[in-house]
């Protein structure tokens, strides 16, 4: 496997699910991609299978995955050239259920481990919550989207002290951290908070991804990103530089 990445923030608004979304997509180019839904709001699940009912998802979901009820072959979905664990709102429970079995927070790591997939791709909740520490312990990469909002440097820092935290218990791999600036616009606001990323040197900022309007109607519409469009590109080549 080459890489395992979260995608994560604490901050609502930043991208997260819009980012995995598609740069799952981009990096069909490069290998087997797995995208995972750990987000109970299953936006990347309602994305790779729109108008599905709920209880679609029922018998094999993230949730039964954690919990060993369904294994990794049975709960991944062929869609769009890739495979995709989707999330059903029961996952909200995990926090519970990891509470009686700590097991649950080893689980996907040790799926992926035993996996043939090239590359997989983690959403996560915009929050500290337990499936983001279970994407944290799985994953060897964290991309951390970051939109021109107010809170973002210091949504930032607090992901890093998250994975600080994690990395402390001895059980995570992650070696590379990345902030991704995305639907920064050309306006003074959005300009002046980028100059305030490239500041700070223990970023490791990425060159992002441009404010595209075409980018969230098409994400909105369940659609991938027209080849070739600006949108399509920079994710091209956000995959390029993750691969």
């Amino acid at each position: 496997m080459k890489r395992v990445i979260s995608v994560a923030n604490i901050k609502g608004g930043s991208g997260k699910s819009t980012t995995a979304i598609h740069l799952a997509l981009a990096l069909r180019k490069h290998g087997k991609v797995l995208a995972i839904d750990l987000d109970c709001q299953a936006d990347l699940t309602e994305f790779f299978f729109p108008g599905q009912e709920p209880e679609f998802f029922d018998e094999a979901n993230s949730y039964t995955l954690l919990r060993a009820q369904t294994s990794l072959k049975e709960t991944a979905r062929e869609t769009n050239g890739i495979h995709v664990v989707p999330a059903v709102l029961e996952l909200s429970e995990i926090s519970f259920q990891a509470m009686r079995n700590m097991s649950i927070l080893h689980k996907l790591k040790s799926l992926l481990e035993k996996s043939s997939f090239d590359y997989v791709v983690i959403d996560t909740p915009g929050s500290f919550a337990t499936e983001m520490t279970i994407s944290f312990l799985a994953a060897d990469t964290v991309l951390i989207p970051v939109t021109p909002i107010p809170w973002s440097i210091r949504a930032v820092s607090l992901v890093f002290k998250g994975i600080e935290d994690v990395r402390e218990t001895g059980a995570a791999k992650i070696k590379d951290i990345f902030v991704l600036p995305t639907a920064f616009g050309k306006s003074q606001k959005d300009t002046k908070l980028l100059e305030k990323f490239k500041e700070i040197k223990w970023l490791r900022l990425l060159s992002g991804i441009p404010k595209n309007s075409s980018v969230q109607d098409r994400t909105g519409q369940s659609l991938a990103l027209q080849e070739g469009s600006e949108g399509f590109v920079a994710f091209a080549k956000l995959a390029q530089e993750l691969k």
